[in-house]
């Protein structure tokens, strides 16, 4: 009976705190829930991994630029 009573008192004063709206968000499918609670360093985490390191030098630029031959014709 006593534990009754205590799960009663319990459930009582739970019921008298006000309500804290949740943080959790909705994720949209496709994304990943990251924040930087889940990172060992505090900011924006990079999109290309922690392992680069900008500027890179150009022998690492992968990037060429398009010629009138690869341009797309106007419709």
């Amino acid at each position: 009976m006593e534990s009754y009573q205590e799960a009663a008192r319990t459930a009582a004063a739970a019921d008298k705190r006000p309500v804290v709206p949740s943080r959790a968000q909705v994720v949209v499918e496709g994304h990943l829930p990251v924040s930087e609670f889940a990172s060992d360093r505090p900011g924006a985490q990079s999109p290309f991994g922690d392992d680069l390191r900008f500027p890179l030098p150009i022998e690492r630029l992968t990037y060429t630029h398009p010629s009138e031959s690869t341009m797309p014709t106007g419709h």
